[in-house]
């Protein structure tokens, strides 16, 4: 019995020390958030005395690793196009040294050069060699003379320059309006023109400006498809680009287009009367005399003021034209031995690389035509 006393008071006092050790023990450690580094998982509690293994060391004291963000989508699958963006359409701009260029026999239509002579651009104011040749057909069936007075509406004089000035309610001659927009290239003189025809030959009898040249224009188209001019389509009489917000569009037309026109206007012996005046004199609508220039520098007689080009013996016409987004342009036919050619050069950059590429093709045709 002494002894098992003795056993449960040794039992109770270890038990005593013990309890006070645990007491007087260190709280158990908690990792938790760790700058710049993920949260730790909760560990443990461990005695003081437990030395720490060698992975133990403190994850967060690592440098902060690019891994924790994941790469980015590329731009292509993430992103998706505007509501406002439309889709690309073809350009019609200009370009060096031209967009489409042709030479053809007057006579046999017989293509002595063609470079992209389908690619459509806008002719400018070649558009207007339409204009004139429909006025010499007017004149030639009788429905007015060179002679008659053409007023101009508020329409004709709103037109913007090249012109000739014409007021509203002021008037000038066919024939001066013709030399008009043959030598100044005159817009004014052009749609005074087009509404004048289709008073005169329209059977409906319309008065109103806008409507005139709408029935003009009409004409124009009708004999394009006449003449075999598959990719045009006119929409002025002059060639402007149409107004800012107007729903009208820009002429068309391509250098193949434009060397049938080229062939029906030389035809007409009375038309390059008109077109191989290097300059002239009219009356303008305030009852003036007014001098006339030629913008075709290869026309003899006609120098060019900044030498871009010499004048080609025989070259009696046609026509230029430019507006910013047409670039330049011109239609030009010569005379060698009997023989006619036609050249076009449609949509160059600028009027430097129209007259070098115009020149050039105009020379060798002519140098083909008298071999061939």
């Amino acid at each position: 019995m002494q002894k098992n006393g003795t056993f449960r008071l040794l039992f109770l006092a270890v038990s005593i020390a013990m309890a006070g050790a645990a007491l007087s023990a260190p709280p158990p450690i908690k990792r938790g958030p760790l700058i710049g580094g993920p949260r730790a998982k909760t560990e443990q509690a461990k005695p003081a005395a437990a030395k720490p293994k060698a992975a133990a060391k403190p994850i967060a004291e690592k440098p902060k690793t690019k891994t924790a963000a994941k790469p980015a989508k590329p731009r292509y699958v993430a992103e998706k196009p505007k509501a406002t963006e439309k889709p690309a359409r073809p350009s019609l701009a200009p370009r060096a040294p031209y967009r489409g260029a042709i030479a053809v026999d007057a006579d046999t239509g017989r293509v002595l050069f063609a470079d992209n002579e389908r690619t459509a651009a806008y002719p400018a104011s070649i558009t207007k060699l339409m204009t004139f040749l429909l006025v010499l057909e007017d004149i030639k069936a009788g429905a007015y003379k060179l002679g008659d007075r053409v007023e101009a509406s508020a329409l004709a004089a709103s037109m913007e320059p090249s012109s000739v000035g014409l007021r509203a309610g002021q008037s000038m001659t066919v024939h001066d309006l013709l030399l008009s927009i043959m030598v100044k290239s005159a817009n004014d003189a052009a749609e005074a023109l087009a509404e004048h025809s289709a008073s005169k030959t329209s059977k409906s009898g319309k008065a109103d400006p806008d409507e005139l040249r709408a029935a003009f224009v009409e004409r124009m188209n009708r004999k394009a498809q006449a003449l075999g001019m598959r990719d045009t389509r006119y929409a002025s009489p002059n060639g402007l680009p149409p107004p800012r917000g107007s729903k009208r569009g820009f002429d068309v037309s391509t250098a193949a287009d434009l060397v049938k026109l080229g062939q029906a206007v030389a035809r007409n012996p009375k038309a390059l009367e008109y077109t191989s005046r290097p300059q002239c004199k009219v009356t303008d609508g305030s009852g003036e005399p007014l001098t006339l220039v030629n913008h075709n520098y290869f026309i003899p007689g006609n120098p060019d003021p900044k030498h871009l080009c010499a004048p080609v013996e025989g070259c009696d016409g046609l026509k230029t034209g430019f507006t910013a987004a047409s670039g330049s342009s011109i239609m030009l036919t010569a005379r060698r031995n009997g023989r006619r050619v036609i050249a076009v050069v449609l949509g160059s950059a600028g009027r430097h690389e129209r007259e070098k590429a115009a020149e050039s093709i105009l020379r060798d045709a002519l140098g083909a035509i008298s071999v061939w």
